[in-house]
């Protein structure tokens, strides 16, 4: 999958424009503020609508206007689309699929699957579990074609419960109906999180030795209740202490992807480029088992490339990206900073940004 053309008008600082990019390797670089990243988000929006900036969705739409457009035409082999999004002052969101209205973003993630590393990206390590859990099935999302419906039940059995502990209880019956319910869920998506991890860490580990063997990265699961405990026994025992609590304190919203180094917690004992790396493999590893799943490729968009990485690590970051043969946006201050990270095979372009207007060169 990569992007043919690209289309943005009333994005940030950016200049309307209209650029068809490498299906490989796209370099974009220019001043700090002169839009390099605006061109990354509006890229990111089209995947998620939402930024990966600002929790402010109208932040988004340049002074003075009315609403941000992004439009891209995508492929990959046989299969085309036109994929359109729309956001104004108001809030309202349009989403256009091959000349279709679309009433949800979900189905954006299968369409247009994109991969950032970005200077903020070590906040995977360092950030709460929910951060993790989002990365995670993000991958079984794309591996379990039922994943979405199971998580929606689960998510409607899970704040029931909750409902109902907020409320002062509920009677036998009608708990143990929504228990059954919810241990059923939580042991199906359990099992999923649990296969996808089995499927990911061998090939993380070959990735973390690529880009830095001697760190001694490990990678481990909490499911979010004790391990090999029946979620359905463990629910009922947790009961009158929940009831205390006004929510449900275990089960797969608790979740989380432990990595160490050397056996201590990685975001306590390794530098921000040293994390970074780590992201790294983990995105790269995610990339990888997606092309396995679906015989496609992430589309990666990697923001200030040089930020905290030494040109060993960047030039072993590029040549992986190059292997996994994706689509990369990446952007620097100067050009020379990540022009020579590249294979001479690669198909490479290079777009100059400058007070919001990018050209290629």
């Amino acid at each position: 999958m990569s992007i043919d053309s690209l289309m943005l008008q009333g994005v940030r600082n950016l200049s309307p424009l209209t650029i068809t990019p490498s299906a490989q390797i796209n370099l974009i670089y220019g001043e700090n503020g002169s839009g390099k990243t605006s061109l990354l988000e509006a890229i990111y929006y089209l995947a998620y609508c939402k930024s990966f900036r600002t929790h402010k969705q109208k932040n988004l739409i340049q002074q003075g206007s009315e609403a941000f457009t992004a439009f891209c035409k995508l492929g990959f082999e046989k299969s085309n689309y036109q994929l359109g999004v729309e956001r104004n002052l108001k809030g309202e969101r349009r989403i256009k699929l091959n000349g279709e209205w679309l009433q949800s973003a979900a189905e954006l993630a299968s369409i247009l699957p994109v991969q950032l590393l970005d200077p903020t990206m070590f906040r995977l390590l360092e950030g709460s579990p929910q951060l993790r859990r989002e990365y995670i099935d993000w991958g079984v999302f794309h591996v379990e074609p039922n994943f979405i419906n199971v998580w929606r039940n689960f998510k409607k059995a899970h704040q029931t419960r909750n409902a109902l502990l907020r409320n002062g209880g509920a009677s036998e019956g009608e708990r143990l109906i929504w228990h059954e319910s919810l241990s059923k869920y939580a042991d199906i998506i359990n099992g999923y999180r649990q296969g996808y991890i089995k499927r990911l860490k061998p090939v993380f580990d070959t990735f973390m030795h690529r880009l830095n063997p001697e760190l001694g990265i490990s990678m481990g699961f909490y499911q979010g209740w004790g391990k090999d405990r029946d979620y359905l026994e463990l629910l009922e025992e947790s009961w009158l202490s929940d009831l205390k609590m006004g929510f449900t304190q275990l089960g797969p919203q608790r979740a989380d992807l432990r990595i160490k180094a050397n056996n201590q917690p990685a975001m306590d004992v390794l530098s921000r480029g040293q994390q970074k790396m780590v992201v790294c493999a983990l995105k790269l590893a995610q990339a990888q088992i997606y092309r396995e799943a679906s015989n496609r490729p992430c589309i990666f968009l990697v923001d200030d490339l040089c930020a905290e990485l030494d040109i060993n690590h960047r030039k072993a970051l590029c040549s992986l990206l190059e292997e996994l043969e994706c689509q990369v946006f990446v952007t620097a201050v100067e050009a020379d900073q990540i022009a020579d990270c590249w294979s001479p095979q690669s198909l490479i372009k290079t777009f100059h940004v400058e007070h919001g207007t990018l050209n290629q060169e």
